[in-house]
């Protein structure tokens, strides 16, 4: 039984981009994440070693990135769902990066990473 745990929103000040201000200032990041892993052991035994401990990751994720310093979101997305894709019992991963800051003449800006863990 396949299931999907949805982190949304994590809120993180960190560097990313490539003009001059953004590799200076500290910008407001919001991500989300999709984990899909085979959830029966855990909705069956109730026992959290075969679940998929999402305060850790949200945690490791946070300070991760609070820690980078990125020039693309693609970069940053795919950095973060490789990181992810550590623990095995994840077998996809999606991670949106969204810079709510980045355009004065958008609400957004963000980028969607998909990937799968093969091994």
């Amino acid at each position: 039984m396949n299931g999907t745990i949805f982190i949304d929103q994590i809120k993180v000040d960190a560097i990313l981009g490539i003009y001059d201000n953004e590799r200076v200032n500290k910008q407001l990041l919001i991500i989300d994440i999709e984990l899909d892993y085979d959830s029966s052991q855990a909705s069956q035994s109730d026992n959290i070693k075969y679940a998929i401990d999402y305060f850790q990751i949200t945690e490791d994720i946070h300070e991760y990135v609070c820690q980078s310093s990125f020039q693309l979101i693609e970069a940053l997305a795919a950095a973060i769902a490789d990181r992810i894709l550590l623990n095995k019992l994840i077998t996809k991963v999606q991670v949106t990066v969204a810079k709510p800051e980045a355009l004065i003449k958008a609400n957004n800006v963000r980028f969607l990473q998909t990937k799968y863990n093969t091994g």
